[in-house]
């Protein structure tokens, strides 16, 4: 991945570079076709000087000098010819006819004593007719030359020194672009493989909060996911051994008194069958808390639910259940409350409790009140109850485990998935329980957008 990086870095600079190319070459060929267009403006206005100083079939020498000068000043030695070839005047002429100061001036531009190479020759006509020839050749003029070399010198090491800073730059950028990109995916691919190997306790800090970073959020999530699996399977094990266990070793041991004549067959196979039961019980509670392990990782559905109608209908669903033991399940309130939560996950925590509350209640009844506290809300479930003693208050939420005496055929594993629900909802449950007075159980969870 970083190398792809870098590499398409590469073909970016690159071609930033070539476009810088091209720019200096559309410059110097603009230069050129810039001075070029002077000179040339400047030699046909020459031309037309001369043939200006030709009039009534002869040359005004005053005038035909003048203009030689002015081709002088623009860099030209000029030689001036009548229709028969002979040379009417030139450049040196007009040079030695100048004063000392201008003569010294004009050596400093051009070395006329030097000056060498073929004459251009141009035709010179007044109304179409044919009064000489004008002779041009550039003088040898070093300081002109040496301006313009510098100009295309300096243009040369304009993109010389561009292309350096920007290139070393631009390499520099895309090294650290390179790493700095690829660093989170790096992170992500060790973190992945640390997995594989089993190491499930990796967590990733995201550095940004760009499409690298939310991944990098869902593996965190992922990673939290698999570690909490594990140690649910693992502790899922251990529990359904233990459980099995004691089931187990009363069968043998029916068997046994059976084959030894200690107890009676019919006796026996009674309680063979109580147990036998029971297994059927625990087995069928193990594949209720499965099927609830798999929804702890399953984001469920956010909607909107009145809470007051959400807890009607659930305690109307199961009314009839309490009125056949003598008991009242009531709403303590009736004005309507709005949250945005997993209805699914909610449904369950409020059915195990009130499941709860209904199995060791024997008078009364259970009383069901809500609220908001903050930025969550609340769902109280109250009964009166046998209550819970204080001393096994710290282990109702665990798996598999029954207070002593509770008489009851639950299989301790009802609070053990609320615990768990509340806890992936980013929720919080509280008990408050007196022997012989009842039960309160306060659900938190966050009201949702």
């Amino acid at each position: 991945m970083k190398t792809k990086i870098f590499l398409a870095f590469i073909v970016v600079i690159l071609l930033v570079l070539f476009s810088n190319f091209i720019f200096e070459w559309l410059i110097i060929k603009d230069f050129d076709n810039y001075v070029n267009g002077v000179k040339e403006d400047q030699f046909y206005w020459i031309l037309a000087s001369v043939e200006g100083s030709y009039s009534d079939g002869k040359w005004d020498i005053k005038a035909l000098s003048e203009s030689i000068h002015w081709a002088m000043m623009f860099g030209l030695d000029i030689k001036i010819l009548n229709a028969n070839g002979h040379e009417i005047i030139s450049s040196r002429e007009v040079m030695e006819s100048l004063s000392d100061t201008m003569k010294h001036r004009m050596k400093s531009l051009f070395h006329t004593h030097i000056t060498e190479g073929k004459y251009e020759e141009y035709p010179l006509y007044i109304k179409d007719k044919n009064i000489g020839k004008l002779l041009s050749r550039p003088f040898e003029k070093d300081v002109i030359k040496e301006k313009e070399a510098v100009f295309r010198m300096r243009s040369k090491n304009f993109i010389i020194v561009s292309f350096l800073i920007a290139g070393v730059g631009s390499l520099i950028v895309a090294l650290f672009f390179s790493q700095y990109l690829s660093k989170p995916l790096t992170d992500l691919k060790t973190a992945a493989e640390n997995i594989a190997k089993g190491h499930l306790d990796v967590k990733i800090t995201p550095k940004t909060s760009d499409e690298v970073g939310k991944l990098s959020e869902s593996f965190n999530i992922m990673a939290e996911s698999l570690r909490k699996e594990e140690e649910l399977r693992r502790h899922l094990m251990s529990n359904i051994a233990h459980e099995l266990r004691t089931p187990l070793t009363i069968l043998k041991s029916y068997i046994e008194a059976i084959e030894d004549g200690v107890t009676e067959t019919g006796k026996g196979l009674e309680n063979i069958k109580d147990e036998l039961n029971r297994l059927i019980r625990l087995i069928k509670g193990i594949e209720d808390i499965t099927t609830a392990e798999a929804s702890f990782f399953v984001k469920g559905e956010m909607v909107e639910v009145n809470l007051r109608e959400f807890l009607l209908e659930i305690s109307e669903e199961v009314r009839p259940a309490f009125k056949e033991k003598g008991l009242d399940i009531n709403i303590a309130k009736e004005d309507d409350l709005i949250v945005v939560t997993d209805i699914e996950k909610l449904e369950k925590i409020i059915r195990n409790i009130v499941s709860n509350s209904l199995k060791f209640t024997e008078k009364g009844g259970v009383w069901i009140d809500y609220g908001t506290e903050e930025n969550n809300f609340y769902i109280e479930i109250r009964d009166s109850g046998r209550g819970i003693p204080e001393n096994k208050m710290p282990h109702i939420f665990e798996r598999f485990y029954r207070i002593e005496g509770s008489r009851t055929n639950g299989l301790g594993l009802g609070l053990a998935i609320v615990k768990e629900l509340v806890n992936v909802m980013d929720g919080m449950i509280n008990v408050q329980s007196e022997v012989n007075k009842g039960t309160v159980f306060r659900i938190y969870l966050p009201k949702g957008a």
